[in-house]
């Protein structure tokens, strides 16, 4: 495998290599000066005199603002000259102080090649050292795959990470595409940032679940990019306004599902029609089984209808409500189903018995908040009222299997304690109005008394009556 170095160094800029008119130039000036009038001292190569391993080294490491790789780094020609260049070259150094490589002890020649501990600019990035420079984004995956690919090797480092990234992405639109000599795709840096790669458990990596969408959108949200490929570029903005994007963008729960749930992320592929339901069932469990066994499933399969596309959509996905169910305005199923047909009174009867329980749900519920608010004592009932919601999920699940007894079964067991639940709440209701009705008349009692008192004591106040 071969890599191209793309080594380059401004004209103007001191180097190793045009500082003292050789390769060690540098290292020779500061054995010989190292305080030249009017320059600051540096910390660019290994070879120092005293002064410069001492407290000049420690000065210029707090003005520089530099934070040297890692502890467990090793000192390298490549970080010292690098900083030394300042601009692009040394903030690739800064960068690097956060990437998860150098947390672990990696260093520039681990990826790059090269001898890090030679002052000689034609020694440090020689071929006969290995050097391999900056790889280009076709040949990055393997590049990367040396390592990644490598058990024995990532082992020693993190033992839970998975080594056969490289293939799956070969698998993947995005390797195909690169293999065909297409540049332009997504590779490991493209996701995973370069010199400043993170773990994927970093909030800060672009990898990380909140980032994820933000990051698939820097190539597919790019007209430019998807012409040629065909592509929508409104994916993003169909996914932040979806019910998973607001889970995930606006509510922080990280366990909903990304571009990467859906998609695969070293293999990513758009689903077809025959996977994208398995896809869905991955979450969706309890809905994907109901609807394998139903009368839809040979005919969108012989139709080759993407199954929950279908009716739920792809990227703006809403959450779902009752009123998609059955026969009225904003259904989905007269979308397919004509009056008088067989399916148009099955999702009649089932629209049916999902209105009346959560009709008894919510009444049973107003009624208890009401009698709570009042200061009745109706936590049990409450409770009690999450079996009945709890019957009411699985009734609407039960939905995708189009079986109206089956649903018609649920209903009537959920209906049966949301009934005494409601009429808890009944008695609660009574119990307010009980209480209410003896307060008024103690009340009037009390004020009666007072009356009474009050003439009394204005009798007695007056003395004997004279005759």
């Amino acid at each position: 495998m071969q890599y191209a170095a793309t080594v380059s160094v401004p004209q103007g800029v001191p180097t190793l290599r045009n500082r003292g008119g050789s390769a060690v130039g540098l290292a020779r000036q500061r054995r010989v000066n190292p305080h030249p009038e009017g320059a600051a001292n540096s910390v660019g190569c290994r070879v120092r005199t005293p002064c410069t391993t001492g407290v000049t080294a420690i000065l210029a490491f707090f003005a520089l603002g530099f934070v040297a790789v890692s502890a467990q780094t090793d000192p390298s020609t490549c970080v010292d000259c690098h900083t030394q260049l300042g601009g692009d070259y040394a903030a690739v150094v800064q960068k690097f102080s956060n990437d998860i490589h150098g947390k672990n002890g990696l260093s520039c020649h681990n990826c790059h090649g090269g001898d890090p501990t030679s002052d000689d600019a034609d020694i440090s990035m020689s071929k006969a050292k290995g050097f391999l420079g900056a790889p280009s984004a076709q040949v990055i995956p393997e590049f990367c795959g040396r390592c990644h690919s490598d058990p024995g090797f990532i082992r020693k480092y993190n033992p839970s990470l998975p080594t056969d990234q490289l293939d799956k992405y070969w698998t993947s639109d995005h390797g195909k595409q690169i293999k065909a000599g297409n540049t332009k795709v997504a590779q490991c840096v493209s996701c995973h940032s370069v010199h400043d790669i993170r773990s994927v458990k970093d909030p800060l990596a672009p990898v990380y679940p909140l980032n994820v969408p933000q990051t698939c959108a820097h190539c597919h949200s790019n007209k430019e990019l998807m012409a040629s490929a065909k592509i929508p570029t409104d994916q993003y903005d169909k996914y932040k306004a979806s019910v998973h994007g607001i889970a995930l963008l606006v509510k922080g729960d990280l366990g909903a599902p990304a571009c990467n749930s859906c998609h695969g992320n070293h293999a990513a592929v758009p689903p077809g029609f025959a996977s994208i339901g398995r896809v869905c069932y991955q979450c969706h469990l309890v809905e994907g089984e109901r609807f394998t066994m139903s009368p839809h499933k040979p005919a969108f399969d012989a139709l080759q209808v993407e199954e929950c596309v279908y009716c739920h959509s792809q990227h703006d996905i809403k959450h779902p409500t009752d009123q998609e169910i059955g026969v009225g305005q904003g259904a989905l199923c007269i979308q397919c189903h004509d009056k008088g047909d067989k399916g148009y009174q099955v999702a009649a009867l089932m629209s049916q018995e999902i209105d009346s329980l959560r009709t008894k749900y919510e009444t049973a519920l107003a009624l208890l908040q009401d009698a709570e608010r009042k200061g009745v004592e109706v936590s049990e009932a409450l409770f009690s009222l999450r079996d009945v919601r709890t019957g009411l999920v699985n009734a609407r699940a039960l939905i995708h299997a189009f079986n109206p007894d089956s649903v018609a079964a649920a209903v009537t067991q959920a209906m049966v304690l949301a009934n005494g639940v409601q009429q808890e709440g009944v008695q609660a209701v009574a119990e307010v109005k009980h209480r209410r009705s003896g307060y008024y008349i103690f009340t009037i009692i009390t004020i009666v008394l007072v009356l009474v008192l009050y003439a009394r004591t204005r009798l007695m106040d007056r003395g004997p009556i004279e005759k």
